[in-house]
């Protein structure tokens, strides 16, 4: 058993129109019937390409309406967003040819520099050569070979952003200078007193601002490892 990556240029599509801006998607939830398509897809882009891309994509020949669900600014000029489309496709999509010829696709699709990337699920090598014949693209390449089943549970691009806004501008920096302090080794290198006098904070200050950061990323970090090890099972 073996899982490939699959990197697909389909020119009639949206996903190669929005290849030159500095974005990449995710595919988060999607119906087809026949060509027709409504899917849900997280944009993560430059803040000053945020808008042209979803506009590029509203003004698309196979896009029948598009509607923005969120936006998130970050402080380090990216955007983030969610957006549903409904399209009509002038042929299959990537996704539905490698599930119509027999392949299994894995998790979501992914969106970069113009190009269309799916992990499936074969028998044998010759299963991917298979499914490649049958993607009559533009590109279509097997980009990587993983023995097994390797399955890739999904992160909120949202999610994960809202959580690093949370963190203030102080707890960044005391958690910087406890990874450089060695603080989280065992046994540790310096203690909370050491931490704090470094940092030119009381100690019952440090500790808080250690405590704030742990509440904002605990609940995350369990849950995704929880994910990622049942994927693994």
């Amino acid at each position: 058993m073996i899982t490939a990556t699959l990197k697909v240029h389909a020119g009639d599509g949206w996903v190669a129109a929005i290849g030159d801006y500095d974005v990449v998607g995710q595919g988060i939830a999607w119906s087809f019937r026949d060509r027709q398509f409504i899917g849900i897809t997280a944009l993560d882009a430059a803040r000053s390409d945020f808008h042209d891309v979803v506009e590029t994509i509203r003004e698309h020949d196979v896009t029948e309406w598009l509607d923005v669900i969120e936006r998130y600014d970050t402080e380090d000029g990216r955007t983030l967003g969610s957006i549903i489309t409904k399209c009509t496709y002038t042929s299959y999509t990537p996704w539905q040819i490698v599930s119509l010829e027999g392949f299994l696709p894995i998790g979501y699709a992914e969106y970069s520099d113009g190009y269309e990337y799916l992990d499936i699920f074969a028998r044998d090598p010759d299963g991917f050569s298979d499914a490649v014949e049958a993607l009559e693209f533009d590109t279509a390449e097997v980009v990587e070979v993983t023995p097994g089943f390797v399955g890739r549970p999904q992160v909120s691009l949202l999610e994960w952003q809202r959580i690093v806004e949370a963190i203030s501008e102080a707890e960044r920096d005391l958690l910087q200078l406890a990874l450089d302090e060695r603080y989280y080794e065992v046994p540790r290198e310096t203690s909370l007193a050491g931490l704090a006098s470094r940092a030119g904070v009381a100690k019952s200050t440090a500790s808080k601002r250690l405590r704030a950061v742990e509440r904002e990323f605990m609940p995350f970090i369990v849950n995704h490892l929880r994910s990622y090890a049942h994927s693994a099972e």
